[in-house]
């Protein structure tokens, strides 16, 4: 075994990232792919031995991968606890697992434990910044927030629309909110209904973040002001027709009753006196934001506030 290579790695952590380290412990070891073997955590304890002693034929480093190693049972754990004792140095055991093991503690001590969690919030924005450049963009805060806002968190998805856009506008290119957006148009107009249908449910923390997250990803500040007060409109006019039922915010919006239930029941968490002062303060906004003191961002957060608060904008 080469100097350097462990006899045995434990990889734990978020599956794309797992699947990176499992290559890097690959290259690193300059194994044999054809003599590669993979194998569930339930596999009999003797059949991993057999495989870990067994040498590959082509001479090179034989890599033995045990998938989901948290479900292992006493009877794999012990076989591969008193083989840790002595491995094999024409074998590489690799255990895959997305939580603790019973041989967490063996393979630190006679060899390494890798573990690659998802990142999130800002660590997950310089994760994508830095794949950014392995795809040979070029990325700033704003358009990584973009980015996770029309894709999501998952990171193969993310990995995947960086790929695509690499494609898309060219290498060594500086991706934008707007590239973004035109990407990925339906998933970036989600956000916008998350955010709307935040401030119909009154639930001002979730409002709040889907609102600053607009605005990271470049949102027009006018463009939000203009999707929320569409929002309030279709509630103050469901709310007459609320208290009687889907069926009579539907026919009186002409929505799907999958969007009128939801309308419906939005609209009964407001008084109409209270959506009539909402839709006063989006205007009072409107004219804030193309002229006032305040920034575009504040005068938008002040007014969610006293929206969801059902207070007047004084």
């Amino acid at each position: 075994m080469s100097e350097g290579v462990q006899p045995a790695y434990l990889i734990t952590g978020e599956e794309f990232l797992v699947a990176e380290a499992l290559e890097k412990v690959r290259a690193d070891t300059g194994s044999d792919p054809l003599s590669e073997l993979s194998f569930e955590a339930r596999t009999p304890g003797h059949e991993l031995i057999t495989a870990l002693s067994t040498p590959s034929l082509l001479g090179g480093l034989r890599v033995v991968i045990v998938n989901d190693a948290q479900d292992m049972l006493k009877e794999q754990v012990e076989a591969l606890n008193t083989y840790l004792d002595s491995p094999s140095p024409n074998s590489v055991l690799v255990l895959v697992a997305t939580g603790r093991t019973k041989l967490d503690a063996k393979v630190k001590k006679v060899g390494s434990v890798v573990a690659v969690d998802a990142p999130k919030g800002r660590r997950l924005v310089s994760w994508v910044r830095q794949r950014a450049r392995a795809h040979s963009l070029k990325f700033d805060e704003r358009a990584a927030w973009a980015l996770i806002d029309s894709v999501g968190s998952e990171l193969r998805e993310l990995d995947g629309a960086l790929r695509q856009l690499a494609t898309g506008i060219g290498e060594n290119k500086a991706a934008t909110a707007a590239d973004i957006k035109k990407a990925f148009p339906r998933a970036a107009d989600q956000r916008l209904y998350t955010f709307t249908d935040a401030v119909g449910d009154r639930r001002l923390p979730l409002a709040m973040t889907n609102l600053r997250r607009l605005l990271d990803q470049g949102e027009e500040p006018l463009v939000i002001v203009g999707s929320l007060a569409a929002q309030l409109r279709r509630m103050l006019r469901a709310r007459p027709h609320a208290d009687r039922g889907s069926r009579a915010v539907e026919e009186a919006l002409g929505v799907p009753r999958w969007r009128a239930e939801r309308i419906g029941k939005q609209a009964r968490t407001y008084k109409e006196r209270e959506l009539i002062d909402a839709m006063s303060t989006l205007a009072a906004t409107d004219l804030e934001i193309k002229g006032g003191d305040l920034s575009p961002a504040a005068a938008l957060e002040r007014a969610v506030v006293h929206i969801v608060a059902g207070r007047p904008l004084a």
